[in-house]
């Protein structure tokens, strides 16, 4: 059975926007901490920061920069801490390593520099970390685990793992990579990564953790075990049978994380998560903010484990000053990050999303075999302003680094694709009717169909045009002004 017993209600207050701070039963107790209740171990959580660490000169691309408040906050607990005896811990929950021009222009330097000086313990993969750099991660000094696993059964990422363990001075911890709980990749095929790195085939996500952790070995004694589940989406009950096999495991905890839209009223409910066993420890995100940390005070009781308190705390000036230090090293990527942002170009007007994807779908149509051009208006993530456009305008509307394939379809899989979310289709004009079709398009969707269809092995094929965001810049940069933002000669929806 496990040992954790939750004591203290999380409470979450209510609150709107983000900066609301969620106050912890110990905090409206008053400032007189017994002293018998002070941490034995504090656990810091982090998510989906996607990229988003840029040097201070370069804020007009990236306005909101709280990372150093962050690496302020964790240096600062554990100066407490070291004076009460605490343990710290740091974990970052995945979709963190890439996803800003920032991470893409240092090829994940500036993340890889971030997690290393602030002092994280622990990273996760995300599905969005499905193509970070294998350079990017031998470099991180925090262990790396994956929550997917490759075909033939191990981490989907060279240098991960499914779980481990640290001694954290004189404490054994035990992290376990999750993603999605329990929720089979059949319910909602296009949030799964379908591939991971250089691995061939698609991928799976974890969920069999017996024998994951029976692979470490025997658990040192008085060990804390830790479940961390990235896309946490407050189910209305708790998955029983999952949670059972956690707590039969003696995962002690579980580091959760959900973003939210600003439009969710509830989102800062008072609803909290901590009576579940194993309790969870809810890290919430507002937009994709990826500004908060989630802390979880715990308290050694015999052989378990009680909770203190757990607080959500967004970083800014107000929490923790900015570490120096971090500020100075992150200041060196200024100059590749400023060289890779190129002019494209001048618009006299704001251009739409729609107007964006017409002109992708444009430059989808020059690579050489292509008679369909494929993408999914869902994938632009934002318009263009009037002025000039630069490389890291476009990536703002296009973050995706996945290669570009083709592959050969039949007139019913060419339908298929058709009917994944959003999915536009541009054809050549007079087609033989009935004849299969080259189809050039994301391997993100193209992996999808061949897991829909069962396409057999070698169906999908490079298109030797780079990755979708830097093939798109390049066509830009050499496209005549003004930019076509129209449907080609020759070429039909």
């Amino acid at each position: 059975m496990n040992p954790f017993r939750p004591t203290t209600r999380f409470l979450h207050l209510a609150g709107f926007p983000l900066t609301a701070i969620c106050l912890s039963l110990g905090l409206l107790a008053g400032c007189s901490k017994p002293k018998s209740d002070a941490a034995d171990v504090i656990v810091l959580q982090s998510g989906r920061i996607r990229g988003n660490v840029y040097p201070s000169a370069l804020q007009n691309l990236a306005p909101l920069q709280h990372y150093a408040y962050m690496a302020g906050y964790i240096k600062k607990v554990r100066e407490e801490a070291a004076g009460t005896g605490a343990k710290v811990v740091v974990v970052d929950l995945g979709d963190s390593l890439g996803g800003s021009f920032a991470s893409h222009a240092t090829s994940s330097g500036n993340m890889v520099t971030f997690f290393n000086e602030a002092g994280y313990d622990f990273v996760v993969l995300g599905n969005l970390d499905n193509n970070i750099p294998a350079e990017a991660i031998s470099r991180l000094t925090p262990k790396v685990l994956c929550p997917f696993a490759a075909p033939d059964g191990r981490p989907a990422t060279a240098g991960t793992q499914f779980a481990a363990r640290a001694d954290l001075g004189g404490l054994p911890i035990e992290i376990l990579a999750n993603f999605y709980g329990d929720t089979p990749r059949e319910s909602f095929p296009e949030r799964f990564p379908t591939w991971f790195g250089a691995t061939e085939g698609s991928v799976e996500p974890v969920r069999d953790y017996s024998a994951i952790v029976q692979k470490l070995g025997p658990r040192p004694p008085g060990a804390l075990s830790l479940l961390t589940w990235m896309k946490f989406e407050s189910p209305k009950d708790p998955p029983a049978s999952f949670l059972a096999q956690l707590d039969k495991l003696g995962v002690n905890a579980i580091l959760a994380h959900r973003v939210y839209s600003g439009g969710e009223r509830d989102a800062w409910s008072e609803k909290t998560f901590h009576d579940w066993k194993p309790p969870v420890s809810e890290n919430i995100l507002r937009d994709n903010g990826g500004f908060t940390l989630a802390r979880l005070d715990l308290k050694r009781d015999g052989n378990s484990w009680r909770v203190l308190s757990q607080q959500v705390l967004p970083m800014t000036a107000n929490t923790a000053p900015a570490d120096p230090a971090l500020i100075q090293k992150i200041a060196r990527f200024e100059e590749p990050i400023r060289h890779a942002d190129k002019k494209l170009g001048e618009l006299h007007d704001t251009v739409p999303e729609d107007q964006i994807l017409a002109a992708y779908l444009t430059a989808l149509t020059q690579i050489p075999g292509t008679q369909v051009a494929a993408y999914s208006r869902q994938s632009i993530r934002g318009e263009w302003p009037a002025g000039t456009l630069t490389a890291s305008r476009v990536f703002n509307s296009l973050p995706w680094t996945t290669p570009l394939v083709q592959l050969t379809l039949t007139a019913p899989q060419l339908e298929r694709l058709g009917k994944f979310n959003g999915m536009v289709i541009l054809k050549q004009q007079n087609l033989p009717a009935g004849q299969p079709v080259v189809v050039t398009t994301s391997k993100f969707f193209a992996s999808l169909l061949a897991q829909e269809l069962k396409l057999p092995p070698g169906t999908i094929r490079d298109a030797a045009a780079g990755s979708e965001f830097d093939y798109f810049v390049s066509f830009l940069a050499k496209a005549p002004q003004p930019l076509p933002f129209g449907t080609p000669g020759g070429w039909i929806h």
